[in-house]
């Protein structure tokens, strides 16, 4: 969050936070460079999404698809993990894999570095106070800045990865993911793979599946669960970014009361961040009480604590799911593998990995954080606003703020 003092509307900021198009809602976050770099290694093109460079990315993934399939990579690291070293290097393509090997260091070292960058801007445009348009209409779309809930997001993605990014806002890159996943699963034949597994008949999923095209699909759903609850997170901050910034935009261009009247009363209200603190302000304003009356400032976080699952009432800025989801992807790639010799198949322990991998990760997590952890958050008031009123419109402002969902208020007593 900013703690600097805005500088003059005239002047144009030189780094941008964030924007927002019919395309979707995309910002310079600061991201974990680790993180970024692991989903390179899991799937070329991941970290670059995970970092909102989206063209970038989606021209590695279809590298990936077109490279890997050609030189049968995904054949030769399964037989591999299996122990059958021969027949992985009679299914290896040399020609394309040579070709694959640039392109995938390429990914892994370039993710890394465009997330110091990314850091670096975020921390510029912070300085500048750079402002975040928060919404956009166009013929095609209307895209809103709002408060929306990460979780969802992630069960959207788990019912079909692609959801969770229209979920949070980003139009190109849930058609991609979806359009993707959809063409993925074709040519690996899950579709039936799922329903012969859930049924019992594990001989028929085994010799239905096509091996080199399944085994996408593992770091593909974790991926998609992954970025949609982060993605949510990310439009959530940028949201209470934005609106700090206007408010105490707001509040620097309003004067102040030089005395206070016999007839005048005091209310002081709490919020979190949510169109319904620009609301109230503008029913205040149109009940007839001055701008310069209403004074809203946003309250700062002295002591951030972080916490295991984000909500849309707080966020802090890391999530404790990203060694969680490591461990996941991990897990259900060797699940998915070894499923092809285990009894159940790739798809029921490729899920049991999942579920494995994400409790380690989420243990490992929770060990190297020395920080105290608050297993889940809850609500908080955010911003203070101020008015200042008759005595007879006292009720009529109660109101206004019980409607537009103020966390509490109080009236102050007259002080001589």
């Amino acid at each position: 969050m900013p703690h600097h003092k805005f500088q003059s509307a005239s002047i144009k900021p030189r780094y941008s936070k964030g924007h927002i198009s019919v395309l979707g809602i995309n910002s310079v976050y600061p991201r974990p460079p680790w993180v970024a770099a692991w989903w390179s290694i899991a799937f070329p093109g991941f970290g670059h999404m995970f970092l909102g460079k989206h063209l970038h990315g989606f021209v590695l993934i279809i590298w990936e698809l077109v490279v890997n399939n050609k030189s049968n990579l995904n054949m030769g690291i399964a037989l591999s993990f299996q122990g059958r070293f021969e027949e992985a290097k009679a299914q290896l393509n040399q020609n394309w894999l040579l070709l694959y090997v640039a392109v995938f260091a390429y990914s892994i070292w370039d993710s890394y570095r465009c997330a110091v960058e990314n850091n670096k801007s975020h921390t510029l445009s912070e300085i500048e106070d750079a402002p975040v348009a928060p919404s956009d209409v166009s013929f095609f779309d209307v895209v809103i800045l709002d408060k929306k809930h990460p979780w969802a997001g992630l069960v959207w993605s788990a019912l079909s990865p692609g959801l969770g990014q229209l979920y949070s806002g980003s139009t190109v890159v849930g058609t991609f993911i979806l359009a993707w996943w959809i063409f993925v699963c074709y040519k690996a034949m899950a579709v039936r793979a799922w329903l012969y597994s859930f049924l019992g008949d594990f001989e028929s999923m085994i010799s239905l599946v096509d091996w080199q095209w399944f085994l996408f699909l593992p770091s593909m759903y974790v991926f998609a669960l992954y970025q949609a609850f982060a993605s949510v997170n990310e439009n959530n901050i940028l949201f209470d970014i934005e609106q700090i910034r206007y408010l105490r935009m707001r509040a620097e261009n309003l004067g102040q009361l030089n005395a206070m009247d016999n007839n005048l009363v005091k209310i002081l209200a709490t919020f979190e961040h949510s169109p319904y603190v620009e609301m109230a302000i503008h029913d205040m304003e149109k009940l007839g009480i001055p701008s310069e009356r209403i004074i809203a400032l946003p309250l700062e976080n002295l002591e951030p604590q972080t916490h295991v699952i984000d909500s849309i009432h707080r966020v802090d800025g890391r999530s404790i799911l990203d060694g969680a989801m490591v461990g996941g992807t991990v897990f259900m790639v060797l699940g998915t593998i070894y499923g092809f010799i285990w009894h159940w198949g790739p798809v029921i322990w490729g899920l049991i990995g999942l579920f494995i991998g994400f409790l380690i990760g989420l243990a490992i997590e929770l060990a190297v954080n020395k920080k105290k952890l608050k297993f889940t958050s809850s609500r908080k008031s955010e911003v203070v606003i101020q008015l200042t009123c008759p005595e007879t419109m006292k009720d009529q402002l109660i109101a206004v703020l019980k409607k537009r969902s103020a966390g509490g208020f109080v009236v102050m007593p007259h002080t001589h």
